[in-house]
């Protein structure tokens, strides 16, 4: 009976954390203010282990595993408790399953990634075996209490996939065809994490050589770092120009002041607005636009642009994916959610704030017409990742090809 009890106890606990985190991302996905968001986090935090005590103490003072409970005597808090881990467990089966089923949809006909460690003095795949260097630990990690935590043993915080990956678009213009897109995300510069390390990651994406970079939101977290701006995302430049949005931690401190520094080191802000963009006077010219809601601005007009023009989306959040397919967008780019920083085995993310969990935590989705990018970003608030390397991804995207194929 014990062994009955305690199994209960593990599965429905399980199911309840499943159920708390869902309700927790979505409640992280609205407006809030960072000291709610922290309540809400602590609540969350503290429920999990208050719940499987509370059903332990319950079932034992009962002596029944489920085969002897009375179920005429079960109070409707205990049935409650039942209830909700059993429900939560069900949703973690479901999403076990289809974090393991998940494949790239079909336009996506190439991708070439490798791995680079930081803490190396040089570039490996997962393959390869190098010590590393004795003053990583200088070099990358900041001071402050959150030095600790970049230190854990295991921390793929100073990896970096570089990806480039090749999607066939059947609307892109064949003006058009090879565009070519380096997306950066989430950078969340707060001092854990050196500019050391952001200078690593931009020069390899300055090594990328796209026709336009762009930057999807969540740049600071702490204002005192706005120089860090110039030698990192400054220095980057493409021919068809660099472009961005701000996201919810940005709006957080002081937006206008980001937007200026941007505008300041060559960036053009999209927000709320969409951008012709120009190959050559023959091509036709294609949109990409801006948006940053629910925290700031407004969704972005496509009332005057020509329902045939190949339009691109930059979104802080993966949540606004329907309203850009209602739009007919044909890309759009996304952050805010970091690939959930943690990936348990076998059950994958857990934690994402977004309406919609953890289905859009990171990868490639088609909606049709639109094809949706969430970038795993580059950093965090916590500079803590596991089974979750930060990336650094270039677009290929590719015309002239059957829509079939999607």
């Amino acid at each position: 009976m014990t062994g009955l009890i305690l199994g209960a106890v593990v599965l429905l606990s399980a199911g309840y954390a499943k159920l708390s985190s869902m309700i927790l991302n979505r409640l992280l996905a609205v407006t809030l203010p960072t000291w709610a968001n922290k309540i809400l986090e602590i609540i969350q935090l503290l429920s999990m282990p208050a719940y499987g005590v509370t059903l332990l103490i319950a079932l034992y003072s009962r002596n029944a595993g489920f085969g002897g409970l009375n179920w005429q005597t079960i109070t409707s808090g205990e049935l409650a408790l039942i209830l909700a881990g059993a429900i939560g467990f069900g949703f973690l089966v479901h999403s076990t399953i289809a974090f393991q089923s998940y494949r790239p949809p079909l336009c996506e006909i190439a991708n070439d990634s490798r791995i680079i460690d930081f803490r190396t003095s040089g570039t490996k795949r997962v393959s390869d075996e190098v010590t590393p260097p004795d003053d990583w630990h200088t070099a990358l990690v900041g001071p402050g209490p959150r030095r600790k935590i970049a230190l854990l043993p295991g921390n793929q915080q100073f990896s970096l996939e570089v990806s480039t990956k090749t999607y066939s678009l059947p609307r892109l213009p064949k003006a058009w065809d090879g565009l070519s897109i380096v997306q950066l995300a989430d950078t969340h510069f707060r001092g854990a994490v050196t500019r050391k390390y952001f200078e690593l990651v931009c020069e390899q994406a300055r090594g990328l050589k796209p026709d336009l970079f762009v930057f999807s939101g969540d740049l600071f977290d702490d204002m005192e770092l706005l120089d860090w701006l110039q030698p990192t995302l400054g220095q980057l430049k493409a021919p068809l120009g660099q472009y961005f949005i701000l996201g919810n931690h940005d709006w957080y401190l002081d937006p206008n002041v980001v937007r200026q520094e941007y505008e300041r080191d060559g960036w053009i802000d999209l927000s709320s607005r969409c951008i012709e963009l120009h190959t050559s006077n023959s091509a036709p010219p294609i949109v990409i636009a801006g948006d940053e809601t629910p925290w700031m601005g407004k969704h972005p007009d496509l009332s005057h642009v020509s329902p045939e023009t190949f339009r691109i989306l930059l979104s802080h959040t993966p949540d606004n994916v329907y309203w850009a397919r209602k739009q007919k967008y044909d890309l759009m780019l996304a952050g805010h959610t970091h690939g959930g920083q943690i990936r348990l085995p076998l059950l994958g993310p857990v934690y994402a704030p977004s309406r919609y969990g953890c289905r859009f935590t990171s990868g490639v989705f088609w909606l049709d017409p639109t094809l949706l990018y969430v970038s795993r970003g580059i950093s965090g608030r916590e500079p803590i990742r596991y089974n979750c390397v930060p990336e650094l991804t270039k677009l290929v995207l590719r015309s002239g090809q059957s829509s079939s194929i999607l």
